[in-house]
């Protein structure tokens, strides 16, 4: 069993997630602290070392994340459980970390919660610094958690050149020269990287507006990109590339 702790201040929002846990999760984790505080969650991180810990992001005194920098080393899992917060959960997605939205659903907190016993013996600790790298106040996402096959591959946001459809996969192009086949679809990562300075040119590309090279007039038009590549921009998606290449 994993070793759990709930760090949520809203009594209401505590209450039903451990009646969810112990009704629902019974022999597959153990509740070892419920905090009604960040500081109480530091506090009891520190005396039970847990396996996983359920953490709401909106706390008044400081929030889930301000919480996490304090923590030298993230040696457990996080599920976040969190109010729909755009940038919260932008940036959990960006580091392929689990959340919950409230309120909580109970088919949703039985899959986050086989998730983490599958993934028990790692812990990802490089996930989680990358996430914290990420959250720094006042930056913005910088580092991106691409799954794969084989597991989680860390990239800087700058070092994509462009995104590739592949089915249901995505193929990342890198300015080192190397190719990420990543376990996710074309779509999800352009709602990922919109705020990041990427554009969708074409039902098969999403480009980094920070490696365009030049803009060939056309029905639809092309791009060069920084890697030589010479890609189709779609007719019917030529006015909102152009405005977004304006900005």
């Amino acid at each position: 069993m994993l070793s759990t702790i709930i760090i949520d201040d809203e009594p209401a929002a505590r209450e039903k997630l451990q009646l969810l846990i112990e009704k629902y999760c019974a022999g597959k984790i153990e509740l070892v602290s419920i905090c009604k505080s960040p500081e109480e969650g530091l506090d009891a991180i520190a005396r039970f070392n847990p396996d996983l810990i359920f953490l709401d992001v909106e706390m008044p005194s400081m929030t889930g994340f301000d919480m996490l920098k304090r923590i030298p080393k993230i040696n457990f899992q996080v599920i976040f459980t969190t109010a729909h917060d755009h940038y919260a959960i932008k940036a959990i997605k960006f580091s392929a970390l689990d959340y919950l939205l409230k309120p909580i659903d109970l088919e949703q907190l039985q899959e986050a919660v086989n998730k983490a016993i599958e993934r028990k013996p790692e812990r990802q600790p490089a996930q989680y610094e990358s996430f914290v790298e990420n959250i720094k106040e006042g930056g913005k996402l910088e580092n991106l958690s691409i799954p794969t096959a084989s597991g989680l591959v860390f990239v800087k946001v700058n070092d994509i050149i462009r995104c590739e459809s592949s089915s249901n996969y995505t193929v990342f192009f890198l300015t080192s020269k190397d190719q990420i086949v990543a376990t996710r679809t074309l779509k999800e990562f352009e709602e990922l990287l919109d705020e990041s300075g990427f554009i969708r040119i074409h039902h098969s590309h999403l480009i980094n507006k920070l490696h365009l090279k030049q803009y060939i007039k056309g029905a639809g038009g092309q791009v060069i990109m920084s890697d030589g590549k010479t890609l189709d921009v779609s007719r019917r998606k030529k006015d909102e590339v152009m405005e977004k290449l304006k900005n």
